[in-house]
């Protein structure tokens, strides 16, 4: 063939192209990864947590309040931590409440387990270690937030005795009653390729601002909020952490009770909803849904996205004291 390009010169190019992109990317992940392991040098804990032992590690919490307060659990989300709930913290222990913000590891400055126990069976073992140690006998009203919710409701099925209620805020508890046996493998569960992608997403300085605003329905509240997410992720080993723990967060059955909806039914502590009716991450048909089956007080904010205590605190703050308050 004379005057142009033969089919199979073609597709030889093409295919070089291609491999060019591929390697061009991955060299750009690579760079990411390396930028992150030269950002994540500190490891020193600020002097407003406290590192509370239990069996799966030492979890690191605020404490706020007065000492004979009703006590109550923050539990927060994806990348949260107790900083995360500062104002919330606040307004509770002026209410006369005892705090314990958590930061639920391997986010904010917990011990990073090195048998990577994120599921939530293994969480809500933690949860309930602190709460015996920091208020024994003394049942808490447990607030957890979005990825949250699991560790929260799986605490109120296992151990019942340290839980008075629950508030979920938009909770993330995924698809129910999942068919077959839990899962595990898969890509998410290699370093070579989650490392990377968080160092490039989670852990990168330059995205994280437009992936919290990406959560929110009114963006601009996420600006006077994207340090204080950042300060615990230059601990040394986040992005490695955050790898680890992501097949928990992509998971559609870790095994635990609180993906069975009628273990969800049978709850014994009760619960109270609070949602953002503009929540694309976890819409609020999902909160009318567990509404249902918790046979429980649903709260919307209008025009409110996925983190309703950052979005709007004169709505949520207001709804937080009802749904706190509020009588079985």
């Amino acid at each position: 063939m004379t005057g142009g390009i033969s089919i199979g010169s073609a597709w030889r190019i093409m295919w070089r192209l291609a491999l060019g992109l591929v390697l061009l990317i991955v060299v750009i992940l690579l760079l990411f990864r390396a930028a992150a392991a030269y950002r994540e040098r500190g490891d020193a804990v600020p002097a407003s947590s406290t590192l509370v032992a239990t069996p799966l590690g030492r979890v690191a919490v605020a404490v706020s309040g007065p000492a004979a307060g009703t006590p109550v659990m923050l539990i927060p989300g994806t990348a949260g931590w107790s900083g995360f709930w500062r104002d919330v913290s606040r307004h509770l222990a002026g209410r006369g409440y005892r705090v314990i913000a958590v930061d639920l590891p391997p986010f904010g400055y917990s011990d990073r387990d090195p048998e990577l126990r994120y599921d939530r069976a293994a969480q809500a073992q933690r949860l309930a270690a602190v709460l015996n140690t920091l208020a024994p006998a003394r049942p808490a009203i447990v607030v957890a937030h979005s990825f949250g919710a699991g560790a929260a409701t799986e605490l109120a099925l296992r151990t019942p005795a340290v839980v008075r209620r629950i508030v979920l805020v938009d909770a993330a508890l995924g698809i129910l009653d999942p068919a077959g046996p839990p899962a595990s493998g898969g890509v998410i569960h290699q370093p070579i390729i989650m490392q990377p992608a968080i160092a490039a997403s989670l852990t990168n300085p330059w995205a994280l601002p437009a992936l919290m605003r990406s959560l929110l329905a009114r963006k601009d509240a996420a600006d006077p909020w994207i340090e204080t997410i950042r300060q615990p992720m230059r601990r040394a080993g986040s992005t490695a952490a955050y790898a680890a723990w992501a097949p928990a967060l992509f998971s559609t059955n870790d095994g635990g009770w609180s993906w069975r909806s009628d273990r969800l039914t049978a709850m014994k502590p009760p619960v109270a909803i609070i949602w953002g009716e503009a929540d694309s991450v976890t819409p609020i048909a999902q909160g009318e849904r567990l509404a249902a089956i918790f046979h429980a007080p649903l709260q919307r904010l209008p025009g409110v996205g996925h983190i309703p205590h950052i979005e709007d605190p004169a709505h949520f703050l207001p709804a937080l004291d009802r749904a706190i308050e509020e009588r079985p």
